[in-house]
C-alpha cells in the first residue's frame, strides 16, 4: 500500500473509529450507568444513526473558502468530542447525573448526537474537498465505515478495562486531532499556489494567484481584492466563458444596429474586448473600484484594459457611486459585476440612489444583468413594473452561477438560455433558440 494511499484513508478512517466509539460508549453509559430514561438500544441507536445522517446532509457547497470552512467543522468535532468526555467523566464520577430522565435525555444528545452530528460534517466536508476527482479511493465512505468497524472492535476490547468509559473518548480527541494534521498535510501537498504579482490599494491587498492541482492536472488563475475573489480562469483546456461575456454575446445586436453597454466593476473582464472585437459599432463604458485591478486584469487576465477615455471604449476609476453619478442616459446594456461589490458590503450595501441611478441611465427597452449570483448572497431587487428572468449555469466540481435578467418592458425579449446558462424562472417573453435578441 502506498503512502498517497495511506494519506487519503487514514484521516475519514480515524473520524469514522472516533464515530463508532462515541456511539457505543454512549450505549455503555446510558444503558448500564443508572436507571435512567432511555434504557431502550432501539431509541439509542436511532437517534445516532439520524444524528450521523444530520452531519453527513450538511454538506458545504465548493467555494474558495471551502477548505477554511472544513476547519471550522473539524474544530466544532473536537469541541463536541471534548463535551462529550467531560460529560462522560461527569457521569461516571457523579451518581446522581445519570438518574433522572433530563439527564438521560442530555446524555443521550452529549455524549452521542452531537459528536455523531460533528463527525458527519467533517465526513460530508471531505467528500467536497477530496472527492470530486473521480477516484474512488479518495472518497472518505469506505474508509469512514472500515474506521467505524476498527472503533467497535476497539471499543469491545478497552471499554471493560478502562478506568472509566470517558477515556476513550478523550482517545478519540487524540484520534481527530491526528486525523486533522494528516489531512491538512495531503491538502497543502495537493495544491500549489504561486503569487504572481501584487498591487496595494485602498481596499486592501489585489493579487494574482496561480492554483495547481497535481492530483487532477488542474490549474486556475484568480484575482483577488483583498479576501474577495475578483476573477477566475482556467489554465487548462476546458476554459468556461467568463459569464458577462456570455452574456454579451448573447445579447448582441446585429452589426449594423448601434449599440453601447456600460460594465459596473468590469475592471476585470474581457467582456469589453469581446464586445469591441466582434460588434464593429459597438462601444463600451467600463467603471471600476480600484486602479490596480485594471492593472493585474490586463497583465495577467488578457483584458486589455488601460484607464482612458475614448470613442468606443471608456475605462474610469473611484467610487462607484460617484462614477455613476456622472454617466448620462443612453446605455442599451447594463451589467453589473456582483464580486466588485463584494468589498463594499455586496448588494445590500449598494445604495438605493445607485440602484435608480442604473435606471436613468438605461434607454427605453434597455437590458440589465447582474451576475454571478451566488444562492446564498441574495437577489438584487428588480425595479417595480420590470419585467426579469433568472439564469443558471453550473456543473461536476463548480459553483452554481446565477444570472438576473431585469427588463422596463413587460414583454422583454431574451434567449432562454446561452452558453451553459438554462432559464429558471422570471416574468416576461423567452425568445426561441437562434433569434437575434433587440435590447
Amino acid at each position: 500500500m502506498s503512502m498517497r494511499f495511506r494519506s487519503w484513508w487514514l484521516p475519514p478512517l480515524l473520524v469514522g473509529a472516533s464515530a463508532a466509539i462515541a456511539a457505543e460508549v454512549a450505549i455503555g453509559l446510558l444503558l448500564y450507568e443508572g436507571p435512567g430514561f432511555m434504557r431502550s438500544l432501539t431509541t439509542i441507536l436511532a437517534v445516532e444513526g439520524v444524528a450521523l445522517a444530520g452531519g453527513l446532509w450538511w454538506v458545504p457547497t465548493t467555494g474558495e473558502d471551502l477548505v477554511d470552512r472544513l476547519r471550522r467543522r473539524w474544530l466544532f468535532c473536537l469541541v463536541a468530542f471534548l463535551a462529550a468526555a467531560a460529560f462522560g467523566t461527569a457521569w461516571s464520577l457523579v451518581e446522581w447525573i445519570g438518574e433522572g430522565r433530563l439527564q438521560q435525555g442530555l446524555g443521550l444528545a452529549v455524549l452521542a448526537g452531537v459528536p455523531l452530528y460533528a463527525a458527519g460534517a467533517v465526513l460530508g466536508g471531505m467528500s467536497v474537498v477530496i472527492g470530486g476527482s473521480g477516484d474512488r479511493l479518495r472518497g472518505p465512505g469506505a474508509p469512514a465505515m472500515v474506521g467505524a468497524a476498527l472503533g467497535v472492535v476497539a471499543t469491545g476490547v478497552l471499554l471493560p478495562r478502562a478506568p472509566t468509559p470517558a477515556a476513550l473518548l478523550i482517545a478519540c480527541l487524540a484520534m481527530l486531532s491526528l486525523a486533522g494534521m494528516i489531512f491538512g498535510g495531503v491538502l497543502r501537498s495537493r495544491q500549489r499556489i504561486e503569487i504572481r504579482a501584487r498591487r496595494a490599494s485602498r481596499g486592501g491587498e489585489v493579487r494574482v494567484e496561480d492554483r495547481r492541482d497535481s492530483d487532477v492536472d488542474l490549474a486556475t488563475r484568480h484575482l483577488f481584492e483583498g479576501p474577495y475573489l475578483r476573477r477566475s480562469v482556467s489554465l487548462g483546456g476546458n476554459a468556461v466563458t467568463p459569464w458577462d461575456v456570455a452574456v454579451v454575446r448573447a445579447l448582441m445586436p446585429a452589426a449594423d444596429t448601434s449599440w453601447r453597454v456600460l460594465l459596473v466593476g468590469g475592471g476585470a473582464s474581457t467582456a469589453p474586448r469581446t464586445l469591441l472585437r466582434e460588434h464593429p459599432i459597438g462601444a463600451v463604458d467600463v467603471i471600476e473600484r480600484t486602479g490596480a485591478v485594471v492593472e493585474l486584469g490586463r497583465e495577467h487576465f488578457d483584458t486589455e484594459l488601460a484607464i482612458a477615455r475614448g470613442d468606443r471604449l471608456t475605462v474610469d476609476v473611484g467610487n462607484i457611486e460617484d462614477l455613476m453619478g456622472r454617466l448620462t442616459p443612453h446605455y442599451d446594456l447594463v451589467v453589473v459585476d456582483t464580486a466588485a461589490l463584494a468589498p463594499v458590503g455586496g448588494l445590500s450595501g449598494w445604495s438605493q440612489a445607485s440602484r435608480s441611478r442604473l435606471v436613468d441611465v438605461t434607454e427605453p427597452g434597455a437590458l440589465i444583468a447582474w451576475g454571478p449570483l451566488a444562492t446564498e448572497s441574495g437577489m438584487p431587487e428588480v425595479p417595480g413594473g420590470w419585467a426579469h428572468a433568472a439564469f443558471r449555469r453550473g456543473g461536476a466540481g463548480c459553483p452554481d452561477e446565477f444570472v438576473i435578467l431585469t427588463s422596463a418592458h413587460e414583454t422583454a425579449a431574451w434567449p432562454t438560455s446561452f452558453d451553459g446558462f438554462e432559464s429558471v424562472g422570471g416574468g416576461g417573453t423567452e425568445l426561441a433558440d437562434g433569434e437575434d435578441p433587440e435590447p
